[in-house]
């Protein structure tokens, strides 16, 4: 296999680096949310690593990763919490309106009223994209957006169970139930941990399934919905399409790229125009909410390195890592910036940088701890 890394172990190298990534993500919200005071953040750093390696360990050594009856037990808890957080945290209290993002515009469209511009409740406006927030329409008729969580919570983990030849899923379910980012996204009902679980799920059944290569249009169409939802979502796919792309014939190319453009922007075109059209009101443009920070010349570098990177990964252990490795650097380029302008302190405890971005390279990372060596040492070749 030709090595994207070379002069190590590259299997035990993307390991210690997803272990890392994903420590080092979890120790952010145990140090900002730390309930115990100041005095408690050296303790933290040491026993919250102590805890999840103590864990994973344990339940390797008494063989209980590998059973179905611990995977639904623990899936089982996920749901079961995540439903209690929801019902039982006043909505309106919590300092994060993504909730309000969702819900207030579902209800605006509901009203026949335009759904963008309106502000939730914490005064901001929404930055989903209009497939993303039409995802989300039927749980608002259900009485609640926050039950969308649950719904890819339990669409991901049943994927996790079908796939457990392929995947450890005692490994991974563990890995989330104690992550403390996780159970952030799920006190607050953030959606944005779920959209790339979802996004992973898609990338996964393209591996296993090559539908590309049977349904090249339908995956050219479902990849533009997705680029449809939030802007992130646009490096795991481009990691993974463009170098498919490049090797369609001439008129297929054409089709596939077009297909890609119309799932992506076809969506928008009922909010564009009129005089409360999104054309007319930048201030509320989604497109521009999620794109005021960042620096130019860092995203610019990292797009380079992203297109040079899909030439590069030659298995799903590659591509999966690379995908979590590109999103995790273009979030922490912000807080790297912030930290220059201000300090570290701001930067974790302030309101400028949203830490919880850094969860969406979580499930990639954790394929790369979890996945069954026998399936690692049968690839031998590109899969897409």
């Amino acid at each position: 296999m030709n090595h994207w890394i070379t002069g190590f172990d590259k299997d035990k190298v993307t390991t210690i680096l997803s272990w890392t990534v994903y420590l080092f993500v979890n120790l952010i919200f145990c140090i900002k949310y730390n309930p115990f005071g100041g005095s408690a953040v050296w303790y933290i750093l040491v026993a919250y690593p102590a805890l999840v390696w103590g864990a994973f360990r344990l339940t390797r050594y008494k063989n209980m990763r590998q059973s179905k009856y611990f995977f639904m037990l623990v899936a089982a808890f996920i749901l079961a919490l995540a439903f209690l957080l929801m019902r039982f945290i006043d909505k309106y209290t919590v300092d994060v309106d993504r909730w309000s993002a969702l819900a207030f515009w579902s209800e605006n469209l509901k009203n026949g009223l335009f759904p963008y511009g309106t502000p939730t409740h914490r005064g901001g406006y929404a930055s989903p994209y209009p497939v993303w927030q039409l995802f989300h329409f039927p749980f608002h008729l259900l009485g609640d957006t926050g039950y969308g969580q649950l719904f890819c919570l339990f669409v991901f983990f049943l994927f996790l169970y079908v796939n457990s030849a392929r995947l450890n899923g005692g490994g991974f379910i563990l890995l989330l139930a104690l992550s403390p980012g996780f159970w952030w996204e799920a006190s607050v009902r953030s959606d944005l941990l779920c959209n790339m679980l979802l996004l992973y799920l898609f990338v996964s059944s393209l591996f296993y399934c090559r539908l590309q290569a049977r349904h090249s249009y339908a995956v050219a169409i479902a990849a533009g919905l997705f680029l449809c939802t939030k802007m992130l979502v646009a490096i795991p796919l481009f990691l993974f399409l463009f170098p498919y792309f490049l090797r369609l014939p001439g008129r297929k190319k054409f089709c596939f790229a077009l297909l890609v453009a119309a799932g992506a922007t076809v969506p928008f075109l009922p909010f564009l125009f009129g005089e409360q059209g999104l054309l007319n009101h930048p201030e509320y443009n989604p497109i521009l909410q999620q794109t005021r920070q960042g620096n130019t010349g860092v995203a610019a570098l990292l797009s380079a390195l992203i297109v040079w990177a899909s030439f590069k990964w030659k298995s799903r252990r590659d591509y999966f890592f690379l995908s979590g490795l590109f999103l995790f650097l273009l979030i922490a380029s912000v807080g790297i910036e912030i930290t220059w302008r201000a300090n570290l302190a701001y930067t974790l405890f302030g309101d400028e940088f949203d830490v919880s971005y850094l969860n969406v390279s979580i499930p990639f990372f954790l394929f790369c701890i979890n996945e069954k060596k026998a399936c690692r040492e049968a690839e031998n070749q590109v899969l897409i």
